[in-house]
């Protein structure tokens, strides 16, 4: 079995970083990653970055991150430009890294931040083994102290095969983890309870769905946040047919 992590990256925000080895990618994901992984499985990191980025598009910087990995075994990474992508499009951004990974025969994938705190040995076969008891469809993955939504998405190859994506790219990036959480809920949705990881990043660096005044005031926030919420429900009343679809082709 193998297995993708899916991961967009940016330096925005975050004047402080000076270095690669400065980053949430480093020091949470990384570092947390290889001391809770399966070294017997094939594990590759696909780490999504901005044209500009004035680290992550550093080759320089990125041969840091592929000579810290190449000591273990089992893990690869591989950078890949989000040229023609806006900045902040983050389900464009996850939806590119899939396929890249999905057309390179990955088995598995983990959709994730840069700032992910795993917490548990064992995360990654536990999500396989659940998948594989329920013929690969559904969602799982580590919880975050609430077992009711997944911030963090472990998916098998089937979830390309079901939606064509791995979010709806008409989803900017929030509330992306409410469609994929609401459209395999009930009956297939499967939180891995016994593991955990966490995000802990602080303050987000993209703008709430690429609108800089969706927040401006309290106003604005709840009027925006109501149709923004209003259009995740009906991309999910409408993927939710597509699991159906699916199953029924496969009988």
């Amino acid at each position: 079995m193998t297995l993708a992590i899916l991961i967009p990256c940016t330096s925005n925000g975050r004047p402080e970083w000076k270095t690669i080895t400065d980053t949430y990618l480093y020091n949470l994901t990384l570092k947390t990653f290889l001391i809770t992984y399966n070294p017997t499985k094939k594990n590759k990191f696909y780490i999504g970055y901005d044209e500009d980025d004035r680290i992550f598009a550093n080759r320089s910087e990125q041969g840091k991150i592929v000579k810290f990995l190449s000591v273990m075994k089992n893990v690869d990474v591989e950078f890949i430009s989000m040229h023609g992508i806006n900045k902040g499009h983050l389900t464009l951004m996850w939806n590119r890294l899939y396929a890249k990974a999905y057309n390179d025969q990955f088995d598995y994938f983990f959709q994730c931040g840069d700032d992910i705190n795993f917490k548990t040995k064992g995360w990654v076969d536990e999500c396989i083994k659940i998948l594989q008891s329920h013929n690969n469809i559904g969602l799982t993955g580590p919880i975050n102290n609430n077992n009711r939504i997944l911030t963090q998405s472990f998916v098998s190859r089937k979830h390309m095969e079901i939606m064509g994506y791995f979010f709806p790219p008409e989803i900017i990036n929030w509330c992306c983890d409410d469609w994929i959480n609401e459209v395999y809920k009930h009956n297939y949705f499967y939180p891995a309870i016994s593991q955990f990881c966490s995000n802990d990043g602080g303050a987000e660096r993209y703008t709430i769905n690429n609108n800089p005044v969706f927040k401006t005031n309290l106003n604005s926030y709840q009027i925006n946040t109501i149709q923004l919420r209003k259009s995740i429900l009906e991309y999910i009343d409408r993927d939710k047919n597509k699991i159906l679809t699916f199953l029924a082709s496969s009988v």
